[in-house]
């Protein structure tokens, strides 16, 4: 404490310092300007360049309010209370002419506290942009540093330990504005200059995120190999040799139909049916089947994994750009470890849809809105599911720009533009412009209520064709199914209530989730007793789920019981699916 300090004071204020040469204590370093040097913060120098971006002017704000809050309190630790008045507004100025003296520790607590308040309302007010938003979040940050200052200076504490914690506050003050121009929703928030987890403009994000995906990626590939290798063993057959086991990844199911429209394109029978297969997995075959040896099942392979080595990369930077580093590593773990992702594995276009979603996903939280659309063509052209990210193309617009209607509005367009071409592959080979809406007759899909199936699924485990199927593939099947739907439902949910629900500025991303949770329990197949045919397999696409789930997987227990029972099961339906058995 200051001997001026001891007890109370004896003798009148003295006059306020003439003003300080501010050039002068510009130049100097920090330690060497007068205590009393004004902390009015000042434009760029004369050679600066001109501030192009809102991140750059927010910057700049952030760093100016910081840049003040350490001149002020330094001013504040070094002049005596007594000479401090108690209007002043930052810059220490002589008191007015109708002032007394502060006489008692109460009053120079009660001195620092309405200083300190003005102070962090004022950091806010500088960080936070304009308009309604920037008005909610400012009060939030108000609130919240006011309160921290008034803890500061309570009754009963010393002067310099007020001083101290003041200055933590002083130190906190950038990150703050960075939080505040968050929940108001700036968009530039978490771009190449800042992030979440702290990033700074040197970092490199993409290739963190190329290392994080291909360790990942790699440790997914040779679990399958071992599965696959197992699934094998006591094999007497003098035809299965390693490129026939690898072979049997592309010669599942839907893999099929896939290799047959590359190599034959669309053909008419039966009923149409392969034009419920988007043209843009079988045209990548067809264009990579000269490069791998003229081996379609090659061709196939390599793009589906391909595409799902760049489906984790654009994952993990996505959440690792809304929610940090530790949650993005765990959100692409967990979806290589669900159970069925070996079809990310397999000659399948599941990869490829996720992998351009997430990406069209990406660019429109980066306002990159062509390329947002672009992306979002191409789902499209991959699955009919992709039709959602229009939706969330005009959502995330009118969040960004109200209704304000710029060029970049059309970008939007992309997205019919891939239906149209769907459609011109089906007038071609079927001669009408939407077969593939007929095509899923053959599967004995149609629309119904949503919960209907939910139902029907559970039923099917309770009544009597649970228990005469009991334990056998199909009591199996509608367990998997039945489970994936409601765990999607649930993780969807908490994305807009409980500890772990987003921020309104990310609901584009659980909104996508609920659409396409919507798609694949509303278009149930009529093929009893499957009543949510392959729920299980469309439950991949659903990231926002996994991104959730990996928030809450910080709890250990949490995430030590959904690695054993991803792996396990991907383990039981891996070696059963690649043997030739149906699961989704």
């Amino acid at each position: 404490m200051d001997a001026d300090d001891s007890g109370p004071a004896t003798t009148p204020v003295a006059a306020s310092p003439p003003p300080p040469d501010r050039t002068a204590g510009a130049a100097a370093p920090f330690d060497a300007r007068p205590v009393d040097a004004p902390s009015t913060p000042v434009g760029p120098p004369t050679t600066a360049a001109p501030l192009d971006t809102q991140a750059d002017r927010q910057t700049t704000a952030a760093a100016r309010a910081a840049r003040h809050a350490t001149e002020a309190a330094a001013t504040e630790a070094a002049a005596p209370f007594d000479a401090r008045p108690v209007d002043a507004q930052f810059t220490p100025v002589g008191p007015p002419a109708n002032s007394a003296p502060l006489d008692t520790q109460a009053d120079r607590q009660t001195t620092a506290d309405a200083r300190s308040a003005r102070h962090a309302t004022a950091i806010a007010d500088t960080a936070v942009p304009d308009g309604e938003a920037g008005a909610d979040a400012r009060a939030q940050a108000n609130g919240r540093a006011a309160g921290e200052v008034r803890t500061v200076a309570a009754p009963g504490g010393s002067v310099e330990s007020g001083s101290t914690q003041i200055a933590g506050v002083r130190d906190r003050a950038a990150p703050d504005a960075v939080d505040v121009r968050k929940a108001a929703g700036s968009e530039r928030v978490g771009a190449e200059d800042e992030g979440p987890d702290g990033e700074g403009a040197g970092d490199r994000p993409w290739r963190r995120a190329l290392i994080a995906g291909f360790w990942i990626f790699v440790a997914g590939k040779v679990a399958l190999a071992a599965v696959t290798a197992f699934s094998w063993i006591g094999e007497k057959r003098p035809n299965v040799t390693a490129a026939y086991i690898a072979a049997q990844w592309a010669s599942q199911w839907d893999s099929k139909w896939f290799i047959d429209i590359a190599q034959r394109g669309y053909y008419p029978e039966p009923e149409k049916a392969p034009a419920a297969f988007f043209p843009m997995y079988p045209m990548l075959i067809r264009i990579l089947t000269p490069l791998c040896l003229g081996k379609p099942w090659v061709a196939a392979l390599l793009v589906a994994n391909v595409a799902s080595f760049g489906a984790l990369v654009v994952l993990y930077r996505l959440t690792e750009r809304e929610f940090g580093r530790v949650v993005a590593g765990r959100t692409v773990f967990y979806l290589v470890a669900f159970p069925t992702a070996f079809f990310l594995t397999a000659a399948y276009n599941e990869g490829l849809f996720i992998g351009l979603m997430v990406a069209a996903v990406y660019c429109l939280r980066r306002q990159h809105w062509w390329w947002a659309g672009a992306f979002s063509g191409l789902a499209v052209f991959t699955r009919s599911a992709g039709v959602l990210l229009a939706g969330a193309f005009v959502w995330e617009y009118v969040r960004v720009h109200r209704f304000t209607l710029r060029t970049s509005a059309l970008a939007v367009l992309l997205v019919p533009v891939g239906v149209a071409g769907v459609a011109v592959f089906s007038l071609n080979a079927y001669g009408e412009p939407f077969a593939f809406l007929k095509a899923q007759q053959y599967w004995g899909r149609h629309l119904d209520w949503p919960w209907m199936p939910v139902w029907r699924g559970v039923q099917s485990l309770h009544s009597g064709l649970g228990l005469r199927y009991g334990f056998s593939d199909v009591w199996v099947h509608n367990l998997l199914e039945l489970a994936t739907a409601l765990m999607c439902i649930a993780l969807l949910v908490l994305n807009f209530v409980g500890p772990w629900k987003v921020r309104r500025d990310q609901w584009v991303m659980p909104l996508i989730g609920i659409g396409l949770t919507l798609l694949m329990i509303s278009f149930p197949s009529s093929h009893q007793p499957y009543p949510l045919y392959s729920a299980s397999r469309f439950g991949l696409e659903i990231f926002p789920a996994f991104m959730i789930l990996a928030r809450i997987g910080a709890r250990q227990w949490v995430d030590r019981i959904v690695i054993a029972l991803f792996f396990m099961l991907q383990a039981v339906l891996a070696a059963y699916f690649v043997r030739g058995g149906w699961v989704a």
